[in-house]
């Protein structure tokens, strides 16, 4: 695999983008959520996905779970292409649809299948690669290729860029008219490379790409970067080899970053959580009832639980998802009727969607991070301190 060059950050630290679940919540449960061991490298793959769906229906229909939603997830699971080897599947239903459904890189650890007022989804959310997209670009001097990779999708051609100066060789001879052409080389070499940028630069912002893979000889990356915007500069990451790799590689090196990437700004989330949690100015906050008021108070930046940490904790919620607490009493003194009472950790993913908190999973599942010690294994980064008395 071509290595990656990473000269700094790919930009400010982030987390996963919670807009989705929003969208999801935005009726009123109950839910459905199943999660399914989805691998397929037996010869009886089949007949064991159908068994093993077969159980999640009847638990699902124990619980309450109405006809058309079961209908509807099963027409869901009986669809699409099977997986390649191991892997999971995570879908989410109600009132006769299916509102999500994903595949996952590994079967769950403990298959399941839930019916209840929100959907479960950190399971999935500490298991799954954070969805990213990218825009990748092969340089030299005479121009370049540009690609796209959606969120877990292979890169796929979107531009060809022929620069237009084509004097691209310098000469080896001395003399003033050799020194001209040199310099006219050099020219040359500016202006295709100021073309491939400005594309890039338009492709970048229109895709919103988190990361920009720039593959090619060392001269043309360091020029392109050079001549890059802003935005695209600060997420650019180099590919250490010759533009003319194949598909097969680009892609695979192209995945690598990726990772690279979500790991490099999980790690910067986490170590903005260990600064701001040893000072005073209070824009930390560790455990279940600081968190959930922060949430109240919509004060949360980015949210932090450790999914290897078991919370039995149950919580109440309202119609407004920022409106939740661990007494029915604790709400209606904020003035809010209490409608559920719910596992915390939904609540609170509700809750950070809701308010356009970002989410980073700490530890447990296979992100690859050590988790950071908080009290109840959830914490939350805050835009502003918490009002006194919150």
């Amino acid at each position: 695999m071509a290595p990656v060059t990473r000269p700094g950050s790919t930009g400010t630290a982030s987390g996963v983008d919670l807009q989705f679940l929003r969208n999801l919540t935005e009726k009123p449960g109950p839910f459905a959520t199943v999660y399914l061991d989805a691998s397929h490298d037996t010869e009886d793959a089949a007949r064991a996905a159908q068994l093993r769906w077969t159980e999640a229906r009847s638990q699902l229909a124990e619980q309450g779970a109405d006809e058309a939603t079961l209908d509807a997830l099963e027409g869901a699971v009986g669809s699409g292409e099977p997986a390649v080897g191991r892997a999971g599947r995570v879908l989410v239903g109600r009132g006769g649809e299916v509102l999500l459904d994903r595949t996952l890189p590994e079967p769950p650890a403990v298959p399941s299948a839930r019916w209840e007022p929100l959907p479960g989804l950190l399971p999935m959310l500490v298991d799954q690669p954070e969805p990213v997209s990218a825009v990748i670009v092969r340089i030299d001097e005479t121009g370049g290729e540009i690609f796209a990779a959606g969120p877990g999708a292979e890169p796929v051609p979107v531009e060809d860029v022929e620069g237009s100066e084509y004097l691209v060789h310098k000469v080896r001879a001395g003399g003033w008219s050799h020194l001209n052409m040199q310099e006219r080389v050099e020219e040359s070499w500016r202006r295709n490379t100021a073309e491939v940028a400005e594309r890039v630069d338009r492709h970048v912002a229109a895709t919103g790409a988190r990361l920009l893979v720039i593959a090619g000889d060392p001269r043309s990356r360091s020029r392109l970067r050079d001549a890059l915007g802003e935005r695209a500069a600060g997420m650019a990451v180099e590919l250490d080899h010759s533009g003319g790799a194949d598909a097969d590689v680009l892609a695979a090196a192209v995945a690598e970053a990726v990772q690279d990437a979500v790991t490099d700004d999980r790690r910067a989330v986490l170590e903005r959580y260990d600064q701001a949690a040893g000072r005073p100015d209070g824009l930390a906050v560790d455990g279940i009832e600081r968190v959930l008021a922060a949430l109240r108070a919509e004060a949360v930046d980015t949210l932090l639980v450790d999914g290897a940490v078991d919370r039995d904790t149950e919580v109440w919620i309202s119609e407004v998802p920022t409106r939740l607490a661990t007494s029915e009493d604790d709400l209606r003194a904020i003035g809010t009727d209490p409608t559920e009472r719910v596992p915390v950790d939904a609540a609170l993913l509700r809750a950070a969607a809701c308010s356009g908190a970002a989410f980073v999973p700490v530890g447990g599942g296979r992100t690859g991070l050590v988790g950071r010690p908080m009290a109840d294994g959830v914490a939350a980064l805050l835009r502003y301190p918490l009002p006194s008395g919150a």
